[in-house]
Parts: C-alpha cells; structure tokens; sequence
C-alpha cells in the first residue's frame, strides 16, 4: 500500500485544485447572479472544469452553494484575525479593528449570507444549514473582542454587551452599503459610529 501512496499524489493535488476552482467559481456565481440565477452548469463553465467533474465533487446546487458559503467565511474569518493581530496596540488597535470588521460585513461574505437568507425562506433544509453558519460567523466575530480588547475586559458581562451592541451597528451600517445607498453618505456614517464605539470600548492595552 504504501508503494502505491507517491502515484496518488498528483492525482489528490488535482483533484483538490478543481474542488478550489468549483468554490471560487460558486462564491462568484452566487455574488453575480444570485442564489435563484446560479446554476450547477454555469458554475463548471465559470470554473473551467466538466460538467462530470463538477457532479463528482458536488452532486447538487445546494451542497456545491452551501460549501462555497462555508469557504468564503473560513477565509476570511481567518483574514479578519490576521489582520487585527498586525495592528498596533491601544485606541489604534480599537480603531483598524472595527474598520476590518466593517469591510467584513459590507464585503461578498456578508452579501452570500444575505443571499441565501433570502433564499432560504423557501428551502427548510437550507435554511437549516445557513443559520448554523450565519451563528459560527457571528461567534467567531463575537469573540474577536479578545483578540481586540484583552481577555480580562472581554469576559465583563457587561462588556459583551456593549461588543454585541456595537457589532449590531457595524451590521447596520454595512447594509446600508450593501444596498446601494451613496457611498459618501455610508462613510461619513461609518466614521461618526466609529468614534463614538471607540469611547464606548475602552481597551486594557491603552496607550
């Protein structure tokens, strides 16, 4: 068996290429077109790969969509942590992480999970399966308030309900970009809010 192991190598690596180039091409599909416009066909055609090969890794539109979710999210989820480790510590810190969690809620992955809320009002089972994402999501970003304000204040009860309430606002204001309102309006919005949240959490690495 283990002879057999080097041969089957290239054959993983491509197989797991394709699988990639499946979930880009549904993460796009979806953001173009819609989870109602998205196909299986016009994802293998955006993807570059056959119809075959696309009904082997996904055999239906919702696991192929669903999964594509789930990518994009642990992307960028792990993106939102790098980059508010790169940033420097105290009010700063405060200030480049609620931007971060701003462009999150405002980029393609918050825009799929709006999507596919909207669709899944007529799908039970994928209701089912974007509302257990759509909790994992807002976790991970509920508990980036460690990461952002230091352990000890981030357990304060009382402070994770002043988190919840400013992730509430960053949320709300992102929508209104994602609508399509005027994009000067949403930034002056976005940067009021942002002052005010910074004195409202206050942070142990202050300067």
């Amino acid at each position: 068996m283990a002879s057999r192991q080097p041969a089957l190598e290239p054959q993983q690596e491509r197989s797991h290429a394709t699988r990639q180039q499946l979930l880009d091409a549904a993460v796009d599909e979806l953001l173009d077109r819609g989870y109602a416009g998205l196909t299986s066909t016009g994802v293998a055609l955006r993807a570059r790969v056959s119809r075959g090969a696309q009904q082997h890794h996904f055999p239906s539109k919702e696991a192929l969509v669903l999964e594509a979710v789930q990518h994009l999210a642990n992307r960028q989820l792990t993106e939102l942590s790098a980059q508010i480790e790169r940033s420097p510590r105290g009010r700063a810190r405060r200030e480049r992480s609620l931007d971060v969690i701003f462009e999150q809620f405002s980029g393609p992955l918050f825009a799929a999970i709006v999507e596919l809320s909207l669709a899944a009002h007529r799908d039970e089972e994928l209701r089912r399966v974007v509302q257990k994402q759509e909790r994992a999501m807002s976790r991970a970003v509920q508990e980036s308030s460690h990461q952002i304000f230091g352990d000890e204040l981030a357990a304060d009860p009382a402070f994770a309900k002043r988190w919840a309430m400013a992730l509430g606002t960053i949320r709300g204001i992102a929508m209104l970009r994602l609508l399509g309102h005027p994009p000067a309006g949403v930034e002056r919005q976005w940067a009021f809010a942002r002052r005010e949240l910074v004195r409202l959490l206050p942070g142990d690495h202050d300067a």
